[in-house]
């Protein structure tokens, strides 16, 4: 690793704490736009920053209640302008169902039928 890189984590890692203190302090930024902006760069970062973003290891530190998900959800697909189908379109044929369908498979036969 780099010089550069191990700032890069040390930055990362004090920007997380920072953001992590402020929620627990039970902050409510009012400005929108800004937490656009943030959101679009975590979820850059998220989108970039793993080999597989939809595994367990990537997946283990996604600590947010079904609402907060969801919403976070709605805000991404609003944003581009895509309806649920549309996502779910993209969902079956992506790497996150290919995923899903091969950790299924791992208890089956050639066939597809379940080994005993």
């Amino acid at each position: 690793m780099s010089n550069s890189d191990g700032r890069a984590a040390a930055a990362l890692e004090r920007l997380v704490q920072d953001l992590d203190d402020l929620v627990a302090a039970g902050h409510r930024p009012d400005d929108p736009v800004r937490l656009g902006a943030l959101m679009t760069l975590a979820v850059r970062l998220y989108a970039a920053g793993s080999a597989n973003p939809y595994g367990p290891a990537a997946l283990a530190e996604l600590k947010l209640t079904p609402t907060e998900a969801c919403t976070a959800a709605a805000a991404l697909l609003h944003a581009q302008s895509l309806t649920p189908f549309e996502f779910g379109v993209w969902f079956s044929n992506s790497r996150v169902d290919a995923t899903r369908r091969q950790e299924q498979g791992q208890g089956q036969g050639q066939d597809g039928q379940e080994q005993r």
